[in-house]
């Protein structure tokens, strides 16, 4: 069980971005490795294609060696889940922040810069809601069981 709560998860999240690629109405066509890093939808699906296969190793890295752990905590006890959703929000922002930075155009202003960390930072929310849904499915037997008896804290 714990194998498939490595894999299953990063593999759903990633399938569930290349269905949003491959059936994107506003764009199907691609000018290319010249759209990436410009903020645009265009350039994240360029480099998604691309990247994936490298992105879907970390993925199930940071699946094994991170998240899962993290995980094991939330189920043992359900009410660690808010520091550890905020803490996750907190790094997403502040990885958003700190790539999009290094990629950001000063010629363009800051407000690109606005635009491109917002983009970031919810493409990486929605995986990891994607994820962590994922595992609520796998672990949903433990959850009803806690609503079931309530806790003494």
């Amino acid at each position: 069980m714990r194998f498939l709560k490595v894999i299953v998860p990063s593999v759903v999240a990633f399938w569930v971005f290349a269905i949003i690629i491959k059936y994107n109405p506003l764009h199907h066509t691609f000018e290319g490795l010249s759209d990436i890093g410009d903020g645009s939808a265009a350039g994240l699906i360029n480099y998604y294609k691309i990247f994936a296969p490298f992105q879907l190793i970390i993925a199930i890295l940071t699946q094994y060696l991170i998240i899962l752990p993290l995980w094991d905590k939330i189920v043992a006890r359900h009410k660690a889940a808010i520091g550890i959703f905020i803490g996750l929000i907190l790094v997403c922002v502040i990885a958003a922040g700190g790539l999009s930075y290094i990629i950001w155009d000063r010629a363009v202003g800051t407000e690109h810069l606005i635009h491109i960390a917002l983009f970031m930072t919810g493409v990486q929310l929605f995986y990891w809601f994607i994820n962590f849904l994922v595992l609520f499915l796998f672990d949903i037997k433990s959850f009803m069981r806690a609503k079931a008896k309530p806790e003494n804290d």
